[in-house]
């Protein structure tokens, strides 16, 4: 809220907080992630106001050889030859464009922070722009330059980051 009354210049009392909507993936396939999604649906998901998208991570296709086209299994360097094995999120930045738009189309709200550095969401904050919704990038200056400069204004977050870490229980 600081980072917004400082780029608003408005008492933070005059705005009407409707909720958070918290986008992330996680991997099945490791401890790590079951555990996170287990705190992110059974704990943040219930908190007032707070509502949590959380997509499983898909196994990535394995690289192949630019001259035979067969997949690559094991890593090629001498010494390690270890099981290539690794994820990638798909759909979140997709819910996150289509919810915003889907919020604007319902008049949700005139301004909304986007604590995002992904670039894959330019094109539907410059569409917002254009239906005078405002959206503030939340970032970690300069990862994000690119969806910061689409957006109406932007804040780093980093000076405060101790103040939102999530510290794990045990």
């Amino acid at each position: 809220m600081q980072g917004l009354n400082d780029i608003v210049g408005t008492d933070p009392s005059s705005y009407r907080f409707d909720g958070v909507i918290i986008y992330a993936s996680f991997n099945p396939r490791t401890d790590e992630g079951r555990k996170f999604h287990g705190w992110a649906k059974s704990w943040l998901d219930r908190q007032v106001g707070v509502s949590v998208v959380c997509l499983e991570r898909k196994p990535r296709a394995l690289p192949r050889c630019p001259t035979c086209h067969r997949q690559i299994e094991f890593c090629p360097h001498e010494g390690c030859k270890k099981r290539i094995v690794s994820t990638v999120e798909k759909g979140v930045d997709t819910f996150i464009a289509t919810d915003m738009i889907r919020l604007a189309w319902e008049e949700a709200y005139d301004l909304a922070v986007l604590a995002s550095s992904d670039s894959d969401l330019v094109p539907a904050v410059e569409f917002l722009n254009q239906k005078a919704r405002k959206i503030i990038q939340a970032g970690f200056p300069p990862l994000g330059v690119d969806l910061a400069t689409a957006c109406w204004a932007s804040f780093d977050v980093f000076p405060d980051r101790e103040e939102i870490r999530h510290i794990p229980t045990r």
